[in-house]
């Protein structure tokens, strides 16, 4: 990790940090982040789900005493995204968006809004995961979306709001397999690279 680099400085747990801490301990700008693939719209109107509820499920990602500074934001009855509570903190959180698919609720690092909120666009927009991936890679490419060198994502996601799962990505923009000793075989049991060699090159780690 950066010099001078803390758990709190990019917004996680304790538990976390120490438990990852061996494998950072290796990895210098990396991006922490967890983040769901592969929804869809749903293509029917969803049911409104109340401010109180979006703010409690939206917070649900977060570990109990990171929850009280964070911002969160949800979706009004005409589907915009806005902001349910105002927060003071490093975080912010996002509720399930009815209009997609499957369930997520995402908790970020402020540095990593633009991303995160773009990529769920694109998820919004019926973008598949390979087209999302390609499109965020052309719009870092050109200067028009910032990816930045660290940050935090807790995230929850899967069929429903009582099926889902977890998982963190620490991002490296262009690691390889050959240079992180990381495989690129997915698997619960252990870390891995996804998209390696690319700028959107992350580490995939379960948190079931």
């Amino acid at each position: 990790m950066r010099r001078g680099l803390s758990p709190r400085a990019i917004g996680l747990s304790t538990d976390v940090w120490k438990g990852a801490r061996g494998m950072t301990r290796q990895i210098v700008g990396g991006v922490v982040v967890a983040f769901v693939v592969g929804l869809t719209p749903t293509g029917v109107a969803a049911q409104p789900v109340s401010p109180e509820q979006q703010i409690e499920e939206g917070l649900s990602p977060l570990p109990e005493a990171m929850r009280d500074d964070a911002e969160v934001k949800g979706y009004d009855e005409s589907g915009a995204l806005v902001t349910l509570r105002e927060g003071a903190g490093l975080l912010t959180c996002i509720a399930d968006d009815p209009a997609v698919r499957a369930y997520t609720v995402t908790c970020f690092h402020r540095d990593m809004e633009a991303y995160v909120t773009r990529s769920l666009e694109l998820t919004k927009e019926g973008a598949d995961t390979p087209g999302r991936l390609q499109t965020l890679q052309a719009e870092i490419d050109s200067g028009a979306l910032t990816l930045p060198d660290r940050g935090v994502v807790y995230q929850r996601s899967g069929l429903d709001v009582d099926i889902n799962d977890a998982a963190m990505l620490i991002f490296l923009p262009n690691a390889t397999a050959d240079g992180t000793g990381l495989t690129s075989l997915p698997s619960p049991q252990h870390p891995w690279l996804r998209e390696p060699g690319t700028g959107q090159a992350h580490v995939s780690i379960s948190m079931r």
